[in-house]
């Protein structure tokens, strides 16, 4: 199977590898560590198989989970669609997933790591970077996605309402910053005992 990236000549980034490659690297420091102290190559062989299995979850590898942006697109063609661009090995991203399932919600994930086009949409609604979890609304009426709170709040309140247009919705760019207060408070002397 070719991956996507590689049809474009470009290959997947190094940088998606370190934290998968530092796991294995420490499962395998703590296996060497157990044998030296004499603990048993069993448990040394449970922790290296161990940092296998976390390694490959977190790594560019993992496949589950993952719809195409562009299938998602076509779906959206008849009503709208919530999609989430997700990466491996985002904890966000996971937590995130846990309560939209844990809540029935209809949500649509696209791994930005195996489809390059969700990868450039990412990078041009974080401004540069590989920011996730990112939700958006696709809305057939629209021409562009309209970026939601990536919460399940966020997600309900959009799947809640019809879009009847784009000013119904309150982009998250919209959103401001309290600023801080113009002085510190002072922290009081403690009591003497």
């Amino acid at each position: 199977m070719t991956h996507p990236f590689a049809r474009a000549g470009r290959e997947l980034s190094p940088g998606h590898w370190f934290g998968p490659a530092a796991v294995l690297a420490v499962g395998c420091a703590i296996a060497w560590m157990l044998v030296g102290f004499g603990h048993g190559a069993l448990l040394a062989l449970v922790v290296v198989v161990g940092s296998v299995i976390v390694a490959l979850w977190n790594s560019p590898l993992r496949a589950t989970g993952h719809e195409p942006l562009q299938a998602v697109r076509t779906l959206a063609t008849a009503r709208n669609a919530v999609v989430v661009l997700w990466r491996p090995g985002c904890p966000y991203s996971a937590a995130l997933r846990r309560r939209a399932s844990r809540e029935g919600l209809e949500v649509h994930w696209v791994n930005i790591w195996r489809d390059e086009d969700a990868f450039e949409l990412c990078r041009s609604i974080n401004g540069g970077t590989e920011e996730t979890p990112t939700a958006m609304l696709l809305d057939p009426s629209l021409t562009v996605p309209v970026v939601i709170p990536a919460s399940v709040p966020g997600i309900r309140e959009a799947t809640s309402a019809p879009v009847t247009s784009p000013s119904s919705i309150t982009p998250i760019a919209s959103f401001r910053a309290v600023p801080a207060p113009a002085t510190t408070p002072s922290i009081a002397r403690p009591r003497a005992l």
